[in-house]
C-alpha cells in the first residue's frame, strides 16, 4: 500500500478514536454531554469547508452527509469549544506516517529534505475585533483592514507544508520561523532537514543558536547586512568570519545574554559566504554553514533556487483552497478553518504527487501534471464521504473515482515562469462575510 492511501485510512481512525472528545475540547467541561453535532463532525464539516455562507456549506453538510438539522447558532457554538490545534496534530500525524513508514517515497536533496520558511500576509475578516487583535494596515481609519502573518514551513520537494503559524500583522517573521523550525525538527527526524530563507530572516543571534544547536540553514543575505564581510570575500565561496561590533550586539544585551557575552569576550561567528551571479550580472550572497564537501556552490544555488515553491504554495493556497476566505471573525475559527485547510492541502498534495506517476508522458507532447486546482475540487467533494464510509469495498471505489477524476484533468509543466509584485496595490478584503458564494 502506498502512502496516500494509508494515510487517509489511518487519518479515519484517528477521528474515529475512542479519546477524540478529550482531544478536541479547549476545556474539561467541552464535549461532556451528547449534542447533534459531535468533535467529529465538526472536524468534517471544518475539512469540507468549500467557501459557501455557513447557512449553506451546513445545509449541504447535512444533506450529504445524513447529519441531524442543527442552526447556524448552534453550530457557531459547538465550534467555539473545538480546540484548532487537533488540525495541528492531525496533520503532524499524517505527516509524521510519511516520513517515518514511506522513506521510499520521501524525496530528497542529496539526502536532505528542503524545508523553505516564509511568511504571507493573510486576509482575515474586516471586523473592529480581528482589526484590534491582528493589527491592522492601511493608515487612515476608514481604510483600515485586518491582517494576520501566516508562516509556513514547506517541504518544496515533496509538497508539504510542515507547519503553520498565524500571529499579528507585524510580527516579526524571525520569531515565526524559529516555531516553524521547532515544531517540524522532529516530524522528518530520519532525514537530516535544510531550512530555506530569504534576505528578511537575518539574525546574527539567531544564526548563532543555529550553529550551537546544529540546525542546517541557507539564507540569502541582504546587501546592507554584514558589508565589511561581503567586500572581503576573496573567493564565490569561502568562509568568513564575523567578528565583533557593538552595533551589531548592543540590543541584545538583555534579550540574549548567552549571545551578547559570547561577542563581548572577543569570539567570532563563522558562516560560508556564496556569492551567485544572477542572469541580470547582479551578484546576490548566500550564507550557510553547510560545508564544502557536503554541498558546492552549484548546490546552494540550486537549492536556493527551489525556495520559490513556498511561493507556489502560497497562490495554490489562496486561490484554489481559498484559506483565506474565513467564515467568522472568532478567533478560533480563524485557526481552525486555516489549520484544517494546510491539512486537506497536504491531502490534496499525496494525491497529485502519486498520481503524477501514474501519467504516460509518451502520450503528450509536452510533460504533464496533475491539475492542482481541479484536484482540490474533487478532493473536497470526495474525502468526507471516504472518511465516513465503513464499508472498505466501498471506499476503494470512492477513492477510484476521486482518482480517475483528478487523471482526467492534467496541465502542462511550464518551467521558469515569474510573476512581478504590484506593492503599492492598496490592500481591501476579497472575501466580506456577506459577500460570501452559496453555490
Amino acid at each position: 500500500m502506498k502512502y496516500v492511501m494509508y494515510n487517509i485510512i489511518e487519518f479515519k481512525e484517528s477521528i474515529n478514536c475512542n479519546n477524540l472528545n478529550i482531544r478536541c475540547r479547549k476545556l474539561e467541561k467541552d464535549f461532556s454531554r451528547n449534542r447533534k453535532l459531535t468533535p467529529k463532525d465538526l472536524i468534517l464539516y471544518t475539512l469540507n469547508n468549500r467557501g459557501k455562507t455557513t447557512k449553506m456549506e451546513l445545509y449541504d453538510f447535512i444533506q450529504e452527509y445524513n447529519i441531524e438539522a442543527v442552526s447556524s447558532p448552534a453550530l457557531l457554538k459547538q465550534r467555539e469549544k473545538l480546540n484548532e490545534d487537533i488540525f495541528k496534530e492531525l496533520n503532524k500525524e499524517s505527516l509524521i506516517r510519511f516520513y517515518d513508514k514511506f522513506p521510499q517515497e520521501v524525496k530528497t536533496y542529496k539526502g536532505y529534505v528542503l524545508g523553505a520558511i516564509d511568511g504571507s500576509d493573510c486576509e482575515v475578516p474586516n471586523t473592529k475585533e480581528t482589526r484590534e487583535r491582528y493589527k491592522s494596515i492601511n493608515s487612515k481609519d476608514e481604510d483600515r483592514v485586518a491582517r494576520i502573518k501566516l508562516s509556513n514551513c514547506y517541504d518544496i520537494i515533496n509538497g508539504y507544508v510542515l507547519d503553520t503559524e498565524i500571529a499579528e500583522y507585524k510580527h516579526w517573521e524571525m520569531d515565526l520561523a524559529i516555531k516553524n523550525i521547532k515544531n517540524t525538527s522532529y516530524i522528518t527526524k530520519y532525514f537530516p532537514m535544510i531550512y530555506v530563507m530569504d534576505r528578511g530572516y537575518f539574525s546574527l543571534a539567531t544564526m548563532y543558536h543555529f550553529i550551537n544547536d546544529d540546525i542546517k540553514f541557507i539564507i540569502r543575505l541582504n546587501k546592507g547586512f554584514l558589508k565589511p564581510e561581503q567586500k572581503s570575500m576573496k573567493s564565490s565561496d569561502e568562509i568568513v568570519e564575523i567578528k565583533y561590533q557593538y552595533d551589531r550586539i548592543r540590543n541584545y544585551k538583555d534579550k540574549d545574554e548567552e549571545f551578547y557575552n559570547y561577542y563581548e569576550d572577543g569570539n567570532t561567528i563563522s558562516l560560508r559566504f556564496v556569492n551567485i551571479k544572477l542572469p541580470t550580472g547582479e551578484i546576490e550572497t548566500i550564507m550557510t554553514n553547510i560545508s564544502e564537501n557536503k554541498l558546492s556552490s552549484e548546490d546552494i544555488n540550486k537549492i536556493y533556487q527551489l525556495r520559490w515553491g513556498i511561493e507556489t504554495s502560497y497562490h495554490e493556497l489562496k486561490e484554489s483552497m481559498q484559506v483565506t476566505n474565513i467564515s467568522s471573525g472568532k478567533d478560533t475559527i480563524i485557526k481552525q478553518e486555516i489549520y484544517s485547510q494546510m491539512t486537506v492541502y497536504n491531502i490534496v498534495r499525496s494525491i497529485a504527487n502519486d498520481l503524477n506517476t501514474q501519467i504516460n508522458q509518451e502520450e503528450f507532447k509536452h510533460p504533464m501534471k496533475v491539475n492542482f486546482n481541479m484536484a482540490v475540487g474533487f478532493v473536497k467533494r470526495f474525502l468526507v464521504k471516504i472518511l465516513i464510509e465503513e464499508n472498505d469495498e466501498k471506499r476503494n471505489e470512492l477513492s477510484d473515482i476521486l482518482f480517475n477524476n483528478i487523471l482526467k484533468n492534467l496541465i502542462p509543466i511550464r518551467k521558469g515562469r515569474k510573476y512581478s509584485r504590484n506593492k503599492n496595490k492598496k490592500l481591501t478584503n476579497k472575501h466580506p462575510i456577506n459577500k460570501r458564494k452559496s453555490i
